[in-house]
This record gives C-alpha cells, structure tokens and sequence, in this order.
C-alpha cells in the first residue's frame, strides 16, 4: 500500500469524521453521562491487581474516566480526537479526577513504550475497524505481562443494526447514519477473531452483555439497548 492509500484508507478517514462529531456548542457530552456499566468490572479488575497506570482508549468525551480513575494511580485518556479530550477535560475537572492525564493516542501506534501499562479499557472502538487485528496487537504490545486488557465487540442484536441510516455493505457489515464503519460478531467470530491476533490462549473471561442506556441527544434520542461480547485478556509472561 502505498503512502497516499494508506493515508485515505477507512480507519485514517473516520478519525477526522470522529473529531468533526466530537465538535459540540457549550461541550456537552456526546454519549451523555453515565459510564457504560461494565467499566466497573473493569476497575475493580485494575484495583484488585494494585494496577498503576490503565489506558481508557478511546476515552471519547470522558464518561468512563471517573470510574477508571479510582481504579489506578494514574489513567491515561487516550483519543486521536482533540474534540473528545477538550470534552472529557470538563468531566474530569467535575469528578476532581486529578489523576488523569490525556494523551493524543492512536490504536494503531500508541507511541507508547512496550510492557508499559498495567491496564487498558478498550470500549466501543474495534468494532469501528477494519483492521482489528492491527489495533489489539498493539494493545498488546503496550500492556505488560501479567497485565489486562477489557474490549468489547458489538452483537448482531444490538440496538444500532436496527437504526434508521444503516447501510448494509457485507456479512454483519454496515456504514452507520453516520458513515462510520460498523462490524457484529458472534462468539464464534469473537473467538476467530482472537485466534488471528495470536492471542486465543490469553483470555480470561468472555461475556455477554445486555444494558439500556438513557437518549443520546441528536442521534439516538430514545431509551435503547445494547448488546456487547466483552473480553479480558490478561497478557502472560515471558
């Protein structure tokens, strides 16, 4: 590939389409307020291995922040939006999180060095690509041996395949009202998919999620369901 396809290829695309979506009048939140529910498992997982610095990536405009922050010593907010992070700075500074530091980061190249973090939360963000192995290998990468990693992969019945705007394009495929790029898995995908990255025999628990989250003002403005397979690998030694 070449340098000039790389730089038009889905995923470098969608980070400017997901900075434009981020560009709110009076900063409100995109998503609205309330964490998903499952970053308090996730925390606790963090806080129950004395976990130092976690990685919320994409950390969007911060609802999953605060949780996260009482979870570790210090937690990176990582997003390629610079919208997104203008946005969780606010919610932040209103939880008095001051452990919480941002960082512009892509999933693709952290930048950041190898074995270096203790815990990542990845949420609603491989889904989004077309080259999710890419992006969990570096996550991988980054995460230290004995370290975790919690993802989650979006279901065939969750609410967004029915929204008005979904364009099919292929098996489980679809462009969102949006544009964005959207894949579904079912656990024999899910597992096929962590076969590919190599890391089949680092998981530690898979689960299916079913939560309802409040309206999402000028795009998804009804009460609605979810419907997620979340993972948690815990990276082995070496």
């Amino acid at each position: 590939m070449t340098n000039e396809e790389a730089d038009t290829a889905p995923d470098e695309v969608a980070k400017g389409q997901w900075n434009d979506a981020y560009r709110l009048d009076g900063h409100a939140n995109l998503w609205g307020d309330p964490p998903v529910p499952y970053v308090v498992n996730a925390a606790k997982l963090f806080a129950d291995h004395s976990a130092f610095v976690v990685l919320d990536l994409p950390c969007g405009d911060g609802r999953n922040l605060p949780p996260l922050a009482q979870a570790a010593t210090v937690v990176l907010g990582g997003d390629t939006s610079r919208n997104a992070m203008d946005i969780a700075r606010t919610v932040v500074a209103k939880a008095k999180a001051d452990n919480v530091v941002f960082h512009e980061t892509d999933v693709f190249a952290t930048g950041l060095p190898d074995d270096s973090l203790d815990g990542i939360f990845c949420w609603d963000l491989l889904g989004h690509l077309t080259e999710p192995e890419k992006a969990l290998r570096e996550l991988y990468r980054v995460c230290r041996p004995g370290g975790h990693i919690v993802a989650n992969m979006w279901t065939m019945e969750d609410c967004q395949v029915a929204d008005p705007g979904m364009v099919k394009t292929g098996p489980k495929e679809y462009l969102d009202h949006a544009g964005f790029y959207c894949k579904f898995y079912d656990r024999p995908d899910l597992d096929a998919y962590l076969a590919a990255c190599g890391l089949a025999d680092e998981v530690r628990d898979v689960e299916l999620l079913r939560w309802t989250e409040p309206p999402h003002a000028g795009y998804r403005p009804y009460f609605h369901e979810h419907e997620s397979l979340a993972f948690t690998l815990r990276k082995k030694g070496r």
